[in-house]
């Protein structure tokens, strides 16, 4: 009878327990859900929005024989216009070095670096950050690097743009 009475026991704190935490765990589900609920989308529907993209990296000559040369041109990939401004940055792992460049009117930037893998990253207010890892640049090659950079949202119109519209 004391055996029967503590099994019992120990199962009706078991369900207390379990009871216990079940509402927890739906409010938890519910924070989850808001914000896809109001949006009126499942989470499983969520798809990637616009991505910024290699377009090409190839080998394209030779340089001196202890560098090696990227030449990067960046475009906007809605307009397909050369991209003013942007921060080019390119790591190399192994000795731990950041060389870092501004893309020019043209949407070029060049590199003279000493021969390694590197990190590429491209940034800029707005648009879509790129990342490309493992680039390797050999000594005494000369390369060329094209991306498009993909907008965050609708364009923002310049203060001249909006002077016209008054």
């Amino acid at each position: 009878m004391v055996d029967q009475s503590i099994t019992t026991n120990k199962q009706n704190l078991l369900n207390h327990n379990r009871m216990k935490y079940q509402p927890a765990t739906f409010a938890s589900y519910l924070l989850f859900m808001l914000p896809f609920l109001a949006a009126g989308q499942n989470p499983s529907d969520t798809s990637p929005g616009p991505q910024s993209r290699l377009l090409r990296f190839a080998e394209t000559g030779a340089t001196d024989a202890d560098r090696a040369t990227l030449h990067v041109f960046i475009r906007d990939q809605e307009t397909d216009e050369p991209v003013l401004g942007a921060t080019v940055l390119l790591q190399r792992q192994n000795p731990d070095q950041v060389h870092g460049k501004i893309s020019q009117w043209d949407g070029r930037c060049k590199f003279k670096v000493a021969p390694g893998t590197y990190i590429l990253r491209v940034q800029l207010t707005g648009m879509i950050t790129f990342e490309k890892q493992n680039i390797e640049l050999s000594g005494g090659r000369e390369f060329s690097l094209d991306l498009d950079l993909a907008r965050l949202g609708q364009p923002v119109p310049s203060a001249k743009q909006q002077a016209g519209k008054n």
